[in-house]
């Protein structure tokens, strides 16, 4: 399919746009909010529908993101395979499935290739097939189906705007069709031994996901088996409280509510050997992805 090979609309540079909005780059996807920033109010609309499919709808991560690469394949979406292939790897799919939309002889579980097969009929037609629609319902209740008939329909117009304004993919993404390259995890610094062992204090945590990795503040205190505290975001200056947690010895467990500048849970496993931290974080409808760190020192220790 034809699509501008130059932008046609300049993005906004961040310091023109408003915080919200510069949040909003931030989290991902930034050239593409940048753009839409032109239009506030239409980036606002859509942008609520979106924002719930990505992190509140029923569809586990892995066929959430298979789906949406399929449609970017079926529209020939280059900026929309390129941001959403890391999304499918942390999603839970892996480098052969997602190389695998692209071959249509690949073989796929009776639930899944029922739902790439509505996503083809949709792109092809605008319309799924008695024979589909019964595969579908074969594994999915009418809500679930509903949401893969708004996700893929959300997707095309995406599509759509991203290929007729030409928002262009950055340097390193993934190609139209290409898994995206693995993101090792972070090595843990090395810092002056504080002598401490438990989780109380301050750790430096790098969130380690396929589209790039992110720097935390992460706050600890424990009374008795709970856990309180806050994690900063280094880039988005948002700091999130931790609204449960509990301790057992060297692990903790908590979880946060994000809701500043999309809302969505994150939830936090994690084991201190000394000054090192090492666990995984689970973010709602986004996946699990894995965290290291180590303790904020003081120079008196």
């Amino acid at each position: 399919m034809p699509h501008a090979t130059i932008p046609r609309i300049p993005p906004l540079e961040l310091d023109e746009m408003d915080p919200d909005q510069q949040k909003l780059a931030k989290l991902g996807a930034d050239t593409v909010i940048q753009v839409l920033a032109r239009a506030p109010e239409v980036m606002q609309a859509s942008g609520a529908l979106g924002a719930y499919l990505l992190s509140q709808g029923k569809l586990h991560p892995r066929i959430r993101e298979l789906t949406i690469l399929r449609v970017a394949l079926r529209c020939d979406a280059p900026y929309e395979w390129a941001n959403h292939a890391p999304a499918a790897l942390g999603g839970g799919a892996t480098e052969a499935e997602i190389a695998a939309l692209s071959d249509p002889d690949a073989s796929w579980p009776p639930e899944d290739d029922a739902v790439l097969r509505a996503v083809d009929e949709l792109c092809a037609n605008v319309f799924v097939s008695d024979e589909t629609w019964a595969a579908l319902a074969a594994t999915r209740d009418h809500a679930e189906i509903i949401e893969i008939l708004f996700l893929a329909g959300y997707y095309r117009m995406m599509a759509g705007f991203l290929n007729s304004a030409g928002v262009p993919v950055k340097p390193g993404q993934p190609a139209l069709g290409e898994p995206p390259v693995p993101v090792a995890v972070a090595s843990q610094q090395v810092w002056p031994a504080s002598g401490e062992t438990g989780p109380d204090g301050n750790w430096k945590i790098t969130f380690t996901h396929p589209a790039g990795s992110k720097d935390l503040l992460l706050e600890l205190a424990t009374d008795g088996t709970k856990v309180s505290g806050s994690i900063f975001d280094t880039q988005l200056k948002v700091t999130v409280p931790i609204v449960s947690g509990t301790v057992d010895g060297q692990k903790v467990a908590f979880t946060a509510l994000v809701t500043d500048p999309v809302r969505f849970e994150v939830s936090v496993t994690g084991t201190v050997d000394g000054d090192l931290f090492s666990g995984s974080v689970t973010v709602s409808g986004g996946g699990t992805f894995p965290l290291t760190g180590v303790r904020e020192v003081s120079p008196s220790n």
